[in-house]
């Protein structure tokens, strides 16, 4: 995580939904834009983001793979 927050196209896992999502965007009001592939977009509030385990960063990369494929 940088000094500004977090960057577009780091994985973080969002704390109060308990998943994992890629950083998109910052909103306007602070909050963080995040994205899981095969999945809705949310946002959520920086306070509730950790940097993402190996396991949760792989469980996206796989998540984006079987989309680019077809498989979700």
């Amino acid at each position: 995580m940088s000094s500004t927050g977090w960057r577009p196209g780091e994985v973080v896992a969002d704390l109060a939904r308990r998943t994992a999502g890629v950083v998109s965007g910052v909103t306007a009001d602070g909050r963080v834009r995040l994205v899981r592939p095969g999945g809705p977009a949310w946002t959520a509030d920086p306070g509730e983001l950790r940097a993402a385990t190996r396991a949760e960063v792989m469980s996206v990369k796989v998540a984006t793979a079987n989309q680019r494929w077809g498989l979700q």
